[in-house]
């Protein structure tokens, strides 16, 4: 049985004509009688008060009162001292469209981007959430510059510097949504700096090449070796940009490897002097 809320009056439906010969409890009914039946109201779903259905439609309570104690004798409807008043299960009613069941899914997921959700730490992100939500300011729950929280941003920045040896400003930090949107933001401002080459990896999914496209660029695929990127194809490739997983710089280059395969996009500057990448 439903355990929400009580559906809200207006998505009841009820319309009623005050000019007509049919009394309003009447159409009431009818109008509740007609959902349960089509299966529009399901099984178990709560109905709102008598006092709160009757405001929303403009009645007096009775009329509600009346209209529901109808529906109860009926059998359409159940309730109990304390409860909300339920639809009750009807013979031959339609049977409401229900999707169709999901797939369980592989057992072992090797799907791009996916976690073990699992392994979330519930407990110590509520504990967080609610310390911040606490002693937060109001101004920090409205909608802020862009840029990101200024919190977070002084955060990512200590950590960086402390973790991969940067010497990071806030100032110089931006909070995207995630990687999907960090790479839009980065490849159309390269573009629009004149980037017209891009490099990826291949095998790769298709998420870098649609923004690519999106954006004029030509894709140049890079063969992927044990060990990533090879330098010397990328350098074949005379691409302006490169972008790859992300999984082999944790893995074979050190903080400050000047591999160009270690920045997840990177502006990469073909020539005889050494790379110039420009990290996300």
């Amino acid at each position: 049985m439903s355990t929400v809320n009580s559906t809200l009056a207006h998505d009841l439906l009820v319309e009623l004509d005050r000019t007509g010969a049919t009394p309003l409890h009447r159409q009431i009914e009818a109008v509740l009688r007609d959902g349960i039946r089509t299966g529009r109201l399901r099984h178990g779903a709560s109905l709102p008060s008598s006092r709160r259905l009757a405001t929303e439609i403009g009645v007096s309570r009775g009329v509600v009162v009346e209209a529901y104690n109808q529906l109860l004798a009926e059998g359409y409807l159940t309730s109990t001292p304390g409860s909300y008043t339920r639809v009750a299960a009807v013979r031959g009613r339609a049977a409401a469209a229900t999707p169709p069941p999901r797939s369980a899914g592989p057992y072992i997921d090797f799907g791009y981007g996916r976690i073990d959700p699992a392994s979330f730490p519930r407990e110590a992100w509520l504990r967080s959430l609610r310390r911040v939500l606490t002693s937060a300011p109001h101004s920090r729950l409205n909608y802020l510059d862009g840029y990101g929280l200024p919190e977070l941003r002084t955060a990512v920045a200590d950590y960086l510097n402390r973790v991969r040896g940067t010497s990071a400003d806030p100032s110089q930090v931006l909070i995207t949504s995630g990687y999907g949107q960090a790479a839009a933001l980065i490849i159309g401002v390269l573009a629009g700096r004149g980037a017209r080459r891009i490099a990826v990896e291949d095998p790769s999914t298709d998420d870098i090449r649609l923004l690519a496209g999106l954006h004029g660029l030509d894709v140049v695929p890079l063969p992927v070796t044990g060990e990533g990127i090879e330098p010397s194809a990328l350098e074949r490739a005379d691409a302006d940009l490169v972008a790859w997983a992300g999984s082999w710089c944790r893995r074979t280059c050190p903080a400050r490897s000047p591999r160009p395969s270690c920045w997840p996009i990177a502006a990469h500057r073909p020539s005889n002097s050494s790379p110039s990448p420009t990290s996300s």
